[in-house]
């Protein structure tokens, strides 16, 4: 009986604790992915947990927040004290604030990096990879693992992106070329809530 026991027990182990095979992923399959988890979305809000590590800097900078997304082309971060702040994004107009009571500044994109175009894109299926662009992909349990190396001459060195099964993202890494590197990882998604353009202001 004690055997039979020792035995279950260790059964039990292997299935609870051996870790999630990793099953590679090819290049467009990883872009599909990325593409089919903003299929059928069409706003989201999450909190947000970001560090982000200067390259100048020893000390991570740990924040936390909320984010909110609304199709086409509207996204807007807050960040909770001490490093209050809002980044609200309206396609190609990038608008921030440090502080409560900081300055505004208003910071106008090239068209090309609007978020609009960039909605657009992922609109359509994925058939092959940008040329210059490097896409690594692979599936570790209900988990879809991305890493995206954009084509030289842009501030973005690497992009690894993290989705759950339902395609909710769940971690966003972002690496500049200059070495600083920030960390999303949202909680708490809530999708197609019914937010309106007026969800996206700053007081």
């Amino acid at each position: 009986m004690k055997s039979l026991l020792q035995l279950w027990l260790i059964v039990v182990f292997v299935m609870v604790f051996q870790p999630a095979q990793a099953r590679s992923l090819t290049p467009l399959e990883g872009l599909e992915a990325l593409r089919r988890s903003f299929a059928g979305l069409q706003d989201f809000t999450a909190e947000l947990t970001q560090e982000k590590q200067l390259s100048i800097m020893k000390k991570k900078l740990v924040m936390q927040g909320t984010i909110k997304f609304k199709k086409p082309d509207r996204f807007m971060m807050v960040l909770d004290p001490p490093y209050s702040g809002v980044v609200l994004l309206k396609d190609t107009v990038l608008e921030q604030r440090l502080g409560n009571s900081g300055e505004r500044q208003r910071i106008v994109l090239p068209p090309e990096q609007g978020l609009g175009r960039w909605i657009d894109a992922v609109a359509k299926p994925v058939t092959s990879v940008p040329e210059g662009t490097e896409v690594q992909a692979e599936q570790v349990g209900s988990l879809t693992n991305v890493l995206i190396r954009p084509a030289k001459g842009g501030q973005v060195k690497e992009l690894t992106i993290v989705l759950q099964q339902d395609g909710t993202v769940r971690r966003l890494e972002l690496l500049e070329r200059a070495g600083d590197r920030t960390v999303m990882t949202f909680r708490k998604t809530r999708k197609n809530v019914g937010l309106s353009d007026s969800d996206f202001r700053m007081e």
